[in-house]
């Protein structure tokens, strides 16, 4: 064996070392959980039928619920009747909205409500509604008032009449439920009397439409009447100043209001002129202030009318542009004391001068355009003083006051007024837009809603009991069943997988069956059997370039080793290959029923000197195999296997065939096993599928570890490949036939 095959050997080791703790959940990917799921259906099924039989039984206790349901019409939009009269029920809102709805349906579940119907149908004194503790009401909202004595107990004998109502109010609330659709609100009661349910959902609808309409009279009746009082108020108020202003005429002789009414529209008409004429002093003033800044700071005058209304100003501002930058120009190219640098300078002053000057100019018109805005503004101020002093007597001031607070009052008595006849009108008109469009009925039929929650919640309970049982069994199991089990538990490659053929199908002796499966495996080349023979014997040759001494052993007896290595035997001879089988278990006469002598010599009689090899070789015809026996049974067969003579016998063997197979015991009870591994190239652990342990194939490797170099991988035998598709492997998508 060369070293690059011998080094992937110490890796596999090193790897199967580390899973030697037995670790079986480590195999468990979610897909293995996944099938290990489905293959375990029928154990799922039979808990989901024992969790719905057990909830059946418990529903048999359970008395049934019966619900009654009423619904009431909020707002009516299709009703062609005005604004004003279709009111909100509610006097908290003023407008349907999604938030006014759930505002109702708060109103609806509210304690005042409940505490109504609990007290008008005295139903403190029903056994349903009687619940004293958290335990009871939680009970009770399960439908099961039958054990709620067993959990809580029954209201104390001295409780006041209100505490009871308080708390059956509150058992009303549980037992109800409230929801909306557009612009109707539902209102459904489960109980376990049809009658009682029916009575107390038409008594909350009818009690909550009576509540609304009474909170909204009382909050329009305390509007009305504080409307009512500001009303009187302000009708008293304005006769009394209606009085004093004609008492006050009489005693100042003031016959009427023409004369004092074209006094006031000329104090208004100067008092506009003054505020015109301050509006355009303010103005003159600022932009002569602007202009003044732009001048005297050299800015820019486009933002000033005056100043670029000027022809000559804008002229000279030109000269000025093109004169600066021709002096920049010429002090550029020929210096600052140039002739005509100098030049352009001179002229350059000459023109700012008489931009000042003209500037100046501009702003003297604008000063004089300000002082004559200034002196009309004044002249306004004493004219309108003048009237002032004419019209100023102490009566008229005291006059325009009167009227000014009766115009007042008067403008406020309509408002009020006003106000006042539209809540009389939505008094009488309140209740247009809400009524009972579906009054509670009779249920003749018990609600099934929380029956089929419990059968519900017992069928995921008896789906997650059995999914949790089948991932137990997946991990309590100690057979390995997939390769990738092999390969995460033991660190090891799998050479093959051996199909399982039913002791039934093979009748005779063990001999009549091994010859049976050489048959099937030469007869029916494309058959699963031959091509996992096949599959092992190919990937055995390319695990080393000098593989030819190939031992087969197991962890425990019957595990099918001795016909898996007859097979591989057999698979070798048939493809050319001179091969010969060795039985090396002493133990036991193996390998004699295959002559039909059992007087033949074999093996042992070979180790121990009293045969020759010609003597013991036997040569089977069907598939040109050599065979030798393991011959009479030996007591210290490990010492002998592990002889000189042993070691002579297969380097003899390794001149004359191509490959040798040896049969060897199992690791666990013998120890021959690792005794011939020292002469051995590969060694092949066979394991029967989903019946050796875990443990017992990792003590197995445990004992290899001095020649586990030499493992070449493990065998899974006695496969039964009807169930591998539940495993995630299906080999009947590979061969086209299946006879065994």
């Amino acid at each position: 064996m060369n070293s690059s095959s011998q080094s992937s050997r110490e890796v596999a080791l090193s790897h199967q070392m580390e899973y030697s703790g037995e670790n079986p959940a480590s195999a468990l990917d979610p897909l293995s959980l996944l099938f290990a799921i489905l293959r375990r259906w029928k154990l799922i099924a039979v808990a989901v039928a024992v969790a719905l039989s057990a909830t059946y039984g418990l529903m048999s206790f359970v008395p049934p619920v019966y619900k009654s349901t009423a619904a009431i019409l909020v707002y009516d939009p299709q009703r062609q009747i005005d604004a004003a009269v279709q009111k909100p029920i509610s006097p908290f809102v003023d407008a349907i909205s999604y938030d006014a709805i759930n505002t109702e349906i708060n109103v609806l579940k509210s304690k005042s409500v409940t505490s109504r119907v609990a007290s008008e149908l005295n139903l403190d004194q029903e056994p349903e509604f009687q619940i004293g503790s958290p335990y009871q009401m939680l009970l009770q909202w399960l439908g099961i008032p039958s054990l709620t004595g067993m959990f809580g107990q029954n209201l104390p004998a001295e409780m006041t009449k209100a505490e009871k109502l308080d708390r059956t109010a509150d058992a009303v609330l549980a037992s109800m439920e409230v929801w909306s659709e557009a612009y109707i609100i539902f209102i459904s009661v489960s109980v376990h009397d049809p009658a009682l349910a029916q009575r107390v959902a038409e008594t909350i609808a009818k009690d909550y439409l009576a509540s609304q309409r009474e909170a909204r009279q009382e909050a329009l009746q305390h509007v009305a009447d504080w409307l009512k009082g500001r009303v009187d108020d302000l009708r008293s108020r304005i006769l009394e100043t209606e009085s004093s202003i004609e008492i006050l005429k009489a005693q100042n002789d003031i016959s009427g209001i023409d004369t004092d009414t074209l006094r006031e529209q000329q104090n208004a008409a100067l008092n506009k002129e003054l505020i015109a004429a301050e509006q355009r002093v303010e103005d003159k003033r600022s932009r002569l202030e602007q202009a003044r800044r732009i001048v005297q700071g050299k800015g820019d005058i486009q933002s000033i009318p005056e100043l670029t209304s000027s022809s000559t100003l804008t002229s000279l501002r030109q000269q000025q542009t093109e004169l600066r930058s021709r002096t920049d120009d010429l002090q550029a190219r020929l210096g600052d004391r140039h002739a005509q640098v100098i030049a352009s300078r001179a002229a350059l002053a000459v023109v700012e001068r008489q931009i000042d000057t003209e500037a100046g100019h501009i702003l003297g018109n604008m000063q004089n355009a300000y002082e004559t805005a200034l002196q009309q503004e004044q002249s306004l101020k004493e004219s309108l003083q003048r009237l002032s002093v004419q019209v100023s007597s102490k009566a008229y001031t005291k006059l325009q006051q009167l009227r000014r607070v009766a115009d007042a009052d008067r403008s406020l008595y309509d408002s009020y007024l006003s106000q006042y006849n539209d809540i009389s009108e939505r008094r009488t008109l309140q209740s247009a837009g809400a009524r009972i469009i579906s009054p509670a009925t009779f249920p003749r039929s018990p609600s099934s809603s929380r029956r089929k929650m419990f059968y519900g919640a017992g069928a995921l309970l008896g789906l997650a009991s059995g999914m949790l049982l089948a991932l137990l069994l997946e991990l309590l199991r100690s057979g390995v069943r997939t390769c990738t089990d092999v390969e995460t538990s033991f660190g090891l490659p799998v050479m093959g997988v051996i199909p399982g053929v039913w002791r039934k199908r093979l009748a005779g002796s063990r001999r009549q069956q091994q010859n049976a499966l050489v048959d099937t495996m030469i007869g029916e080349p494309l058959s699963q059997l031959s091509q996992a023979v096949h599959t092992m014997r190919i990937g055995l040759e390319l695990s080393g370039a000098r593989s030819k001494v190939t031992l087969v052993t197991s962890a425990i007896p019957a595990e099918g080793k001795s016909t898996t290595a007859l097979l591989l035997a057999a698979s070798s001879a048939r493809s050319g290959k001179k091969t010969i089988l060795l039985y090396c278990d002493l133990h036991q006469r193996a390998g004699a029923d295959l002559t039909g002598d059992t007087r033949k010599p074999g093996l042992s009689e070979l180790l121990q000197g009293k045969a020759t090899l010609a003597e013991v070789l036997t040569k089977e015809p069907a598939t040109q195999t050599y065979f030798i026996s393991a011959g009479s049974v030996m007591p210290n067969a490990a010492d002998f296997l592990l002889s000189k003579r042993m070691r002579d016998l297969i380097a003899v063997l390794r001149e004359e065939f191509d490959c040798i197979v040896m049969d060897a015991p199992p690791l666990l009870p013998f120890v021959d096993s690792l005794a011939l591994a020292t002469v051995a190239d590969d060694v092949l652990v066979v394991v029967a599928w989903n019946h050796t342990p875990r443990a017992s194939v990792s003590e197995a490797l445990k004992m290899l570890r001095p020649e586990a170099h030499r493992v070449a991988g493990i065998v899974l035998n006695k496969v039964d490949l009807a169930k591998m598709p539940k495993y995630g492997y299906d080999p009947s998508r590979y061969y086209s036939t299946a006879s065994t």
